[in-house]
């Protein structure tokens, strides 16, 4: 169970998310476990503890948990971040048994009190905690539906400033169009986030995306689209000439492959592991020349 510090006070919506995350998946682990599916579980857990603990929440807490001061609301941001990893090498502990046992003690205020009642007077350690079996009152399927898309935004940006050759250190505008109104008001309400993790320093958004015809755009889930103004970020005939070039190339690469799966001979002779992935490899250049088509429209 996660402790009252942790819960304290008005939880932000990252916060919501990974506890929401954690119980959901801590639900899901016991169940394939039950199930002798173990492959799935350690999915699961991989993903978790990756993607959404690691890749996430800590960037996303970073503000909150290295602030200067003393306040009660850095002190139950630290207290969350541990109680999450704490419970997340538990639930590991199966999997990754001396790694997660090395983690465990070296956490702050381990020790009788997350034991299983069957070993209270034992020694203290990871191997015999409560298993973490989920609380179904702490998964929150508004704020994981919520964080995705605010996840989904900001990746989107990222993509953009990569295939868009944008500096890291360049500061970009994100124009945000969303007719769903509590799409608006998530989008509103994790600005700062936002524009942290995207390098951002403005952000617009409205019920409709009004952007300059020199935009880098995308298309996000429920309806909203996202926008990126180029003007001052890029030399648009030096990157005009580098997206044609990777164009060229790819449209090479796929005419060579299209020849071969082409060849009736060749598909009925190579084994059907290779022709699998040739037709993944098209569907894959097929997916980059859209984005590139995108992209130097955008630079028109």
């Amino acid at each position: 169970a996660v402790s009252s510090v942790v819960l304290e006070g008005v939880l932000s919506l990252p916060d919501r998310w990974i506890l929401s995350r954690l119980n959901r998946t801590a639900r899901d682990v016991n169940a394939d476990l039950e199930r002798y599916n173990f492959h799935e579980a350690v999915q699961k857990l991989y993903h978790f503890f990756w993607d959404d603990y690691c890749d996430w929440y800590i960037e996303l807490s970073k503000d909150a948990i290295t602030a200067e001061d003393d306040s009660p609301a850095r002190t139950a941001a630290r207290s969350r971040i541990l109680s999450v990893l704490e419970q997340a090498l538990r639930l590991l502990h199966p999997f990754m048994p001396y790694l997660t046992e090395e983690l465990w003690f070296r956490l702050p205020g381990v020790g009788a009190g997350q034991m299983h009642p069957a070993y209270s007077n034992a020694e203290p350690s990871v191997m015999l905690t409560a298993f973490p079996l989920g609380d179904a009152a702490l998964i929150d399927d508004r704020a994981e539906a919520d964080m995705q898309a605010v996840i989904e935004l900001i990746s989107r940006v990222r993509n953009i400033r990569s295939e868009m050759g944008i500096k890291p250190s360049q500061r970009v505008t994100l124009l945000v169009g969303a007719a769903e109104g509590t799409l608006r008001e998530v989008f509103a309400a994790s600005k700062d986030q936002i524009a942290k993790l995207a390098r951002a320093d403005a952000i617009t958004v409205s019920e409709t995306l009004e952007a300059p015809q020199a935009s880098a755009r995308a298309a996000l889930s429920g309806g909203a689209e996202l926008a990126v103004p180029l003007e001052g970020l890029i030399d648009f005939a030096v990157e005009a000439a580098r997206l044609t070039k990777e164009r060229d190339k790819l449209q090479l690469e796929a005419t060579k492959l299209e020849g071969q799966l082409s060849n009736a001979s060749f598909v009925e002779r190579a084994p059907a592991e290779k022709v699998t992935v040739i037709r993944e490899r098209l569907a894959e250049i097929g997916t980059q020349l859209n984005t590139l088509a995108a992209s130097l429209e955008a630079l028109q």
